[in-house]
């Protein structure tokens, strides 16, 4: 536990210079070989070598305690706009409680099943996250969450990957991110019409208002 809060606490110095992709493929490729150094400790069956296996648990603390113990609370809120935002963080935490729910009732179990295959079992199961994170996680680190809803905007309209996008547009001011905002909304105006969900406006442009009827029928209205 020492070991767990000294590096929880290093995540709050790194997260925003090294990045949250970083650290994901950090974090998957750290606690990867860590569970392999567990187990492959584990494969003589001798005492001595065993203790191996204990270093590979106090590696696999420090990496999951600086990377993916504190990034699975920030990143669902970053990349999902206003309107889904709450339910997003909700699904999250829920998908997060049960899977660990469920290693803790589960490991003991295959300790006693499989034995070293328990480790080497996590070791793939933290790989396969590796390419996911790769291919499919765009960087947040030092954007506002205007700057992040205009990656997926321009992303989508303009078919541009969204982790290459991250990487090469500009980072915005407010001045930029307003006039970005605005040339996007207006295209998607054009080619979805003013009757589709769009993306946050800034303030006067025209705002989507989500109500329920008294009959619980959603009604959508224009404020402008």
């Amino acid at each position: 536990m020492v070991v767990y809060s000294i590096f929880a606490t290093v995540s709050w110095f790194v997260i925003e210079r090294v990045g949250r992709r970083k650290l994901f493929l950090i974090g998957s490729i750290g606690q990867s070989l860590s569970m392999v150094l567990t187990f492959a400790c584990l494969l003589p069956d001798d005492e001595a070598a065993a203790r191996g296996a204990a270093v590979g648990l106090f590696t696999y603390i420090a990496f999951f305690g600086a990377t993916w113990l504190p990034l699975p609370w920030l990143y669902p809120a970053e990349i999902n706009p206003l309107r889904t935002r709450m339910k997003a963080n909700a699904i999250s935490t829920m998908v997060n409680w049960a899977f660990n729910f469920m290693v803790v009732m589960v490991v003991p179990l295959m300790i006693t099943s499989i034995g070293w295959g328990t480790y080497l079992f996590f070791a793939c199961t933290n790989a396969c996250f590796i390419p996911i994170i790769y291919f499919f996680y765009p960087e947040t680190k030092q954007r506002s969450l205007e700057e992040i809803d205009l990656i997926f905007a321009k992303g989508y309209i303009d078919n541009i990957n969204y982790v290459k996008l991250s990487k090469e547009m500009e980072y915005l001011d407010a001045h930029g991110v307003e006039e970005m905002n605005r040339k996007y909304h207006a295209v998607e105006e054009k080619q979805y019409g003013s009757g589709e969900g769009g993306f946050d406006t800034p303030e006067g442009e025209r705002t989507r208002v989500g109500s329920q009827s008294s009959k619980g029928e959603g009604v959508e209205r224009e404020i402008r």
